[in-house]
């Protein structure tokens, strides 16, 4: 099974992106969150997940670990496939999906390609699940992380830096921090730039 791809981003389409791994086009449909960090012509490396069915093979990508667990969750919901739930993940960030199952808000989960009876069968089979297995992921948290990319994303974009260098840099700055940081927007904008300044 194929756990992570790695290649150069050829293409943004309206509702997957295409990836050049080693000559090969793999059409990978995308989260939120990593199709914020693409960028055309920039390399990139994401978690994957393949899913075979009648209707064909189709490939998933994702940004974080906790999002591939949540799509692996999603797709036990009944009546719930692959392309409806990375529908779902590439509308709304995990933070905002996590916190509207924990509250059961069902018009908050009813985007565009699903109604709200999936929306409350997910919400039902889902909440005793996510207060067990996302206990130690705050939603506010994840919202919180993911407006601090974004900041510092257009901060290095403004100093000349391309949206994949600035992706990969605060990636590399996560990675390497030790222990269990607590990120400002100040903190990950420097770290970051410290990275970017070095290559």
């Amino acid at each position: 099974m194929i756990n992570f791809l790695r290649g150069t981003l050829a293409s943004i389409e309206k509702e997957s992106i295409v990836l050049d791994v080693s000559g090969f086009g793999v059409e990978i449909y995308p989260t939120r969150a990593l199709l914020a960090s693409a960028a055309l012509g920039e390399e990139m490396k994401c978690l994957a997940y393949m899913q075979i069915s009648d209707a064909g093979l189709s490939m998933f990508g994702f940004a974080s670990q906790e999002e591939k667990d949540f799509f692996l969750d999603l797709l036990q919901v009944k009546t719930v496939g692959g392309k409806l739930a990375i529908a779902l993940m590439r509308y709304l960030d995990l933070g905002s999906i996590i916190d509207a199952i924990r509250n059961g808000n069902v018009s908050m989960l009813s985007v565009p390609g699903l109604g709200a009876k999936r929306a409350e069968r997910i919400c039902f089979e889902l909440k005793a699940k996510i207060e067990k297995k996302f206990v130690g992921l705050s939603a506010v948290g994840i919202s919180a992380v993911a407006s601090f990319d974004s900041s510092v994303t257009d901060a290095l974009s403004g100093l000349g830096f391309s949206h994949g260098e600035c992706a990969r840099a605060i990636a590399m700055a996560k990675a390497q921090a030790e222990g269990d940081v607590k990120w400002t927007e100040e903190s990950l904008l420097k770290a970051s730039l410290g990275i970017l300044q070095r290559r």
